[in-house]
């Protein structure tokens, strides 16, 4: 948001306050209004399948007994009190929520607004060969971290778009929930879209249609190789990391069943890919360097 600060304030003359309230207020509405939108639809295909599917839902309440049900819990004094406090905790997130939404709002806007002078403080700080070196720091991380965010974003957009391409191929309902859903699922390091795949798969088996559900298995195993060729091509090409890095993180975050190990694992990558740049570090490996100039 800071470049698009500077232009308002620079450029047309805003007021500094004027620049970041509008700019985060942009920013907070667009991304509101995702979620909520994205929301809407998922809430409105869910009451849509349910009416469409209502026989189906009813004849499997009616098989529950809930009597023998109440019995049951009521022998585990203790699960009433988890459901008061899970109950609790739902409603307590509201207003949670809201006060986080205002909180962060007030705090960006005065981030950006005071973005340079919590700079000079800090070089003001440092002497001069210091001075420099942070700066170098700084930049670097800026530059790295932009690039790393779009190469996820272009990886989740492709996810996207072939979720959109195979659920319209076999002429599914609800394509873009599914799709969003199969999008978002791609953050889990074992099944990823597998979560949303398989399931529909299973229901499209169950209720006879055999070929969709083949197709989705096998389309489902299409979308895995291609991320595991492109994500280690798309982020080390695109922040130069060595492919490796990306490669253990898939594949420890995989074998300790952890999304975090994923993070953690890139995170390092990155933070040694900043201080390299920043010549903080000197790299591990320089023979292929040294090799590259020599074949140059």
């Amino acid at each position: 948001m800071y470049p698009v600060y500077k232009y308002m304030k620079k450029r047309l003359s805003f007021k500094p306050a004027f620049s970041a309230t509008v700019i985060t207020l942009f920013i907070f509405s667009v991304i509101l209004t995702i979620v909520f939108y994205i929301s809407y639809l998922i809430i409105r295909e869910t009451i849509h399948l349910y009416n469409n599917n209502i026989e189906f839902f009813n004849k499997y309440i009616k098989g529950i007994d809930f009597s023998k049900l109440i019995k049951e819990l009521s022998i585990d004094s203790d699960i009433f009190s988890k459901l008061s406090d899970t109950a609790f905790s739902i409603v307590r997130i509201v207003p949670l929520s809201i006060t986080l939404l205002i909180i962060s709002f007030v705090c960006t806007v005065c981030f950006i607004n005071n973005l340079p002078k919590i700079k000079s403080i800090i070089i003001s700080k440092l002497p001069n060969e210091k001075a420099s070196f942070f700066n170098n720091v700084i930049n670097n991380a800026s530059m790295i971290l932009k690039k790393f965010i779009r190469s996820y974003l272009l990886l989740y957009l492709l996810t996207f778009i072939e979720s959109i391409f195979i659920f319209s191929l076999i002429d599914m309902d609800y394509v873009l929930v599914f799709a969003f859903l199969a999008t978002v699922s791609d953050l889990l390091p074992i099944l990823g879209p597998g979560t949303v795949y398989l399931p529909i798969a299973a229901v499209k088996m169950f209720t006879g249609d055999f070929l969709s559900g083949i197709s989705l298995v096998i389309f489902w195993a299409i979308v895995i190789i291609i991320r595991q060729i492109l994500e280690p091509k798309i982020v080390s090409d695109t922040i130069k990391i060595h492919p490796l890095v990306i490669f253990s993180a898939v594949y420890f975050s995989f074998v300790s069943s952890n999304i975090w190990v994923l993070f953690y694992i890139t995170l390092l990558g990155l933070i040694y890919k900043i201080l390299v740049q920043s010549r903080v570090l000197s790299p591990l490996f320089e023979i292929s360097d040294k090799i590259s100039d020599k074949e140059s």
